[in-house]
Parts: C-alpha cells; sequence; structure tokens
C-alpha cells in the first residue's frame, strides 16, 4: 500500500504555505494544517520514513507543481 498522492500533495502545499507565511499566529496555523495531514498519514500506517520520502520525491514535486497551477483559486 501507498500513501495516496492527494495526501502526499496536500503535504507538500502545507509544507509550502508554512514557509511563504509571515507571523506567528499564521505560523501556527500552517503547521496545525501540517499536524493533521500528518495525523491523517499515520493513521494510514505509515510512518516518519513514508513522510520523508515524500520531501524527497522529485517526481512528485513536478506532479505537484502541476497540481498546484492546475489548482489555483
Amino acid at each position: 500500500m501507498e500513501i495516496p498522492e492527494k495526501l502526499k500533495l496536500e503535504y507538500l502545499l502545507a509544507l509550502d504555505n508554512h514557509i511563504e507565511t509571515v507571523g506567528k499566529e499564521n505560523k501556527e496555523g500552517t503547521l496545525k494544517k501540517i499536524f493533521e495531514i500528518t495525523r491523517e498519514i499515520a493513521d494510514l500506517g505509515f510512518g516518519e520514513k513514508d513522510i520523508h520520502e515524500i520531501a524527497k520525491d522529485e517526481d512528485l514535486y513536478i506532479r505537484y507543481e502541476e497540481w498546484r497551477e492546475k489548482n489555483k483559486n
């Protein structure tokens, strides 16, 4: 079984949003989102190593950029 791609993309988006956010209050909100997604991944039975692999997957980053561009509001 593999982490669903949509969840991987949402995780990367949450990381990007956290990096781009300014201000302590806003940072706490984006960090909360990262933790929520991490919990969802863990609830599916995946561990820390699996979550670290998301950030190392170059092909996923390409798909993420395409997904983010496609889903802009």
